[in-house]
Parts: structure tokens; C-alpha cells; sequence
């Protein structure tokens, strides 16, 4: 193999993160996946390599010493923008948004590049121009994202879970555009977690273990490796799990969960959900579907009361017609919910055993010192995930994979009447996912949780899931 870049050091780090590297290994021309288990250290590799020859004590040798290597993850919204949101449920109210920036205001007179009329013909982009960045939906900004990395002409770009977050339809289109970047002579490292996920135009493959390289093949050897899935089938349901009992207080009866009548959102001239009726049952499992931009997070954000244009619309909650005196904290106390854009916008400094018990209280009362009670069973809950020993880690300092886990321990924990999973399997391993997937159904079928589940992918649908409601993308909301 000829690399382009080769890791001399045996050990690489960054942060508190290190590598091992047994030597004879780096990136080679064309597109090389490097793969592992959430936590194996695959964002550590890719920011090292960004950062370049030297940084941080790790040697590198550039085969090409002007070699320019950019790096993008989800989170680089922020920097994108350069400002933050100061809390997750912001980008839904528009009197606290006039100062975020559209589009068209980021990137200027680069939107008139040939580079960016290529790419956003081919991701299918052109409406987005007079969005505001915090408005587009999780797949908008993962495209508007990669065409703005481009547009600084690097000679290697590295993706951090590129998929995560597009329909299908969007994954072909960025794997169109990708092989087309590939022919024109960009090296591409993609950081993958699920082996699944690996394209086919793939040159070769990083696997990564416990935090060290544990071998560099080219694609089509590393496919010969990998166990059948029958073999993998086998391995992840013989594992058993024994649930905690639930500690959510009970409402009263009620019989619906859910229900909106004639639905909308609207933004300014933006059309973004018209004519919604939909009614979720108590007990019942549904899952959400629609492509990128057809507003699933934003009729979620209204279920959950974090979008005040809720209150411009019929909705009833757990037989309570929306805006009869109840507070979002009535509404939240038995909801648990996951987001992409929860994670994306989640900034806390706490400890995963910390975020984790924050789930079962009050959002008045998140702050107090945890009871033996609370610790057990929040250890309980890290035990069944698989994230035990990160329990005294700082919430920042985690993967993106190990971020997701945990909050899903903490929509979790309390085993609440309804569980809103808006792509909860987002950025997991295959391992994660089926542990994730195993564990939403134990508490669906035994306790009778009502499930609202958001996917792009059948099959990471829970087998208890039985109703369907999907979104189209609304005519306003494509042509503006």
C-alpha cells in the first residue's frame, strides 16, 4: 500500500483520547472507512489527521507536505453559523432566532460557484437558500454542510458518519456525488460505525478496536472477514435482559396520547407541515416516516411542547386539549424523547450518571444531589446499555455514539407513558442498535408504552411497531 499519509507514531492522541498504532498503517489515495464500535476512537483518528504532521506530539508523515485535509461532523452547525443556540427548544421560536443567519448569508457569493450549483443540483438543495441554519432539518444540514467543506478546495476530506441523518434518496445522492469527487481526484476517509454502512466504491478499510489499529485491508479482503449475519443474528438475541421496574408516576386514564387536527407550521411564507391529522391511541406503536424536510422533527417538537406554534393548533394530549392551563412540564413528565437535534443542541458539562438521573426527575428539579436510589438505578440502566464505565465521564467528552446512548438511558429511565425515538438508533454500532431495538420493545410489551418511532430505514423498525403515518414534503415548503 501506498500512503499518503502514514501514522509513524505508536501512539496517536488527542485530548484524552489515545491510539494504538502497531505500525505499517495510515491513508492510502481514494476512499478508505475506518470502522469500529462506538468509542473505539474513529473521531479521535480523523481530527488527528486533520490537525495534521505534528500537532499534539503525534508524527505523521505527508507524502504531500501542502496536503490539505478537512474534517466534518454533525456539530460543526455551530461553527458554520458561528454562533450557539442557548438551549435545544430555541430554533423552534422565531422571536429568538432574528439574529441566526440564512443560508445565503454564510456563504455568500460562493453560492454563485460552480462547485455549489454542481453539488446542489446533485443533493437536490436549491431551496434552502432563505432558510435560517437552525431551521433546516438534520439531512438539509448534513448536505449544506459537506458542499460548504468542499468550497475550500481540500485535497482529503474526512466524514464523520456521513450517513446519519439522510433518507435514502439523499444517501444515493451523496454517494453519487462522492464517487464523482473520488474520479476527480479527492481522497475521502469516512468514519463509519456500522460495517452496513460502507459504500461500495469503497478502496480500503481501518478497523478499529478498544482504541487501537487493529488492521488496514483493502475492501474486498475485509468483506471476506466479516462473520455472516446469522452469526451476528445469533450473538446479539441470546443476550437477556432484565428490566428495572418503572418509576413514572402514572397519570390518569387516558385514551388518547396524541392527536392533531388539521395540522400546520409555518415560517414566515414557508409552508412546512399543511393539513396534518393524525391520532395516536394510547398503547399503540407507530412509526413516522418522510424524507429529509418534510417537518417529522417539528410535529414531534409540537407532541412534546417544545414548539410554541403548537399553540396554534388542535392538539390534545393524553385527553387534555393543548393550552387548557397545563404547563410544558405537565406535558414532559410523561414523555420520554430522543432527538438528533436534541443531541445537537445538548451542552452540558455534567457526568453521564448525572444526565442519566436528571430523566427521572422534574426539569424544576434537575440539579439536586442524586439519592442512593436515583444512583442505583441509574447504574442499573448504564449496565443494560453497555456505557457503565463512562459513568463519571463528562458528557462532552464522549463520542457522538456514547452521547446518543446516553440520552437514550435518560428518555429511558423513567419508563414514561408515551416514548417519542426521533432516530434514536442515529450514529449507534450494529451492536447498539439491536441492544437499543431489544430494549424498546421489553418496555414497550410489558409496561404498554405508547411508541412513536422516527426512521428513514425499515429495517431498524422495532418488530412491535403495527402503524404507519408518513409526511410528504409539502409544494411550498420544495419550491421556496
Amino acid at each position: 500500500m501506498e500512503f499518503i499519509i502514514e501514522f509513524e507514531s505508536s501512539l496517536l492522541g488527542y485530548g484524552k483520547v489515545s491510539i494504538k498504532n502497531p505500525g505499517n498503517t495510515g491513508i492510502c489515495k481514494g476512499v478508505t472507512a475506518i470502522v469500529g464500535r462506538n468509542g473505539s476512537g474513529k473521531t479521535t483518528l480523523g481530527t488527528i489527521l486533520e490537525k495534521g504532521r505534528y500537532a499534539y506530539g503525534n508524527r505523521l508523515r505527508f507524502a504531500n507536505p501542502s496536503l490539505r485535509v478537512k474534517m466534518l461532523s454533525f456539530s460543526d452547525i455551530h461553527s458554520l453559523s458561528g454562533m450557539e443556540a442557548q438551549y435545544f427548544s430555541q430554533r423552534m421560536e422565531s422571536t429568538m432566532n432574528d439574529l441566526v443567519p440564512k443560508v445565503s448569508e454564510i456563504l455568500g457569493e460562493r453560492m454563485n460557484s460552480i462547485i455549489w450549483n454542481k453539488m446542489a443540483e446533485t443533493l437536490a438543495l436549491h431551496d434552502v437558500a432563505d432558510k435560517r441554519i437552525n431551521y433546516l432539518s438534520s439531512g438539509e444540514l448534513r448536505k449544506v454542510l459537506i458542499i460548504n467543506t468542499l468550497l475550500s478546495s481540500p485535497d482529503m476530506m474526512i466524514l464523520d458518519n456521513p450517513y446519519i441523518g439522510l433518507d435514502a434518496d439523499s444517501r444515493k445522492e451523496l454517494d453519487r456525488m462522492l464517487v464523482c469527487l473520488k474520479n476527480d481526484g479527492l481522497s475521502i476517509v469516512m468514519l463509519i460505525c456500522d460495517n452496513s454502512d460502507i459504500p461500495s466504491y469503497t478502496d480500503y478499510v481501518m478497523e478499529l478496536d478498544n482504541r487501537s489499529i487493529v488492521s488496514l485491508k483493502s475492501f474486498s479482503d475485509f468483506r471476506l472477514s466479516l462473520p455472516s449475519k446469522d452469526d451476528y443474528s445469533n450473538q446479539t438475541t441470546s443476550q437477556t435482559i432484565s428490566l428495572p421496574l418503572p418509576i413514572c408516576k402514572k397519570s390518569n386514564i387516558f385514551d388518547t396520547a396524541f392527536e392533531i387536527r388539521n395540522g400546520h407550521v409555518r415560517y414566515g411564507n414557508r409552508h412546512i407541515l399543511e393539513n396534518i391529522d393524525w391520532k395516536v391511541m394510547r398503547g399503540e406503536r407507530w412509526v413516522l416516516t418522510g424524507p429529509n424536510g418534510s417537518g417529522k422533527s417539528l410535529l414531534l417538537s409540537m407532541l412534546c411542547a417544545d414548539n410554541p406554534q403548537g399553540y396554534a393548533n388542535d392538539i390534545t394530549l393524553f385527553d387534555r386539549k393543548r393550552g387548557s392551563g397545563e404547563s410544558i412540564w405537565d406535558i414532559k413528565e410523561n414523555i420520554g424523547y430522543v432527538s438528533p437535534e436534541m443531541q445537537l443542541f445538548f451542552k452540558s458539562i455534567s457526568t453521564v450518571r448525572d444526565i442519566i438521573i436528571q430523566g427521572m426527575r422534574s426539569p424544576l428539579n434537575l440539579y439536586c444531589k442524586p439519592s442512593p436510589e436515583e444512583t442505583k438505578i441509574a447504574d442499573e440502566w448504564m449496565t443494560i446499555l453497555g456505557i457503565d464505565k463512562l459513568a463519571l465521564r463528562k458528557y462532552h467528552e464522549l463520542s457522538a455514539g456514547e452521547q446518543r446512548l446516553v440520552l437514550v438511558a435518560r428518555a429511558f429511565i423513567k419508563q414514561p407513558e408515551l416514548l417519542v425515538l426521533d432516530e434514536p438508533l442515529h450514529g449507534l454500532d450494529s451492536h447498539n442498535k439491536e441492544r437499543v431495538k431489544n430494549l424498546i420493545e421489553l418496555i414497550v410489551k410489558r409496561n404498554g408504552t405508547t411508541l412513536i418511532f422516527v426512521t428513514h430505514y425499515t429495517d431498524e423498525i422495532p418488530p412491535c411497531v403495527t402503524k404507519t403515518m408518513e409526511l410528504r414534503r409539502t409544494d411550498s415548503a420544495s419550491r421556496e
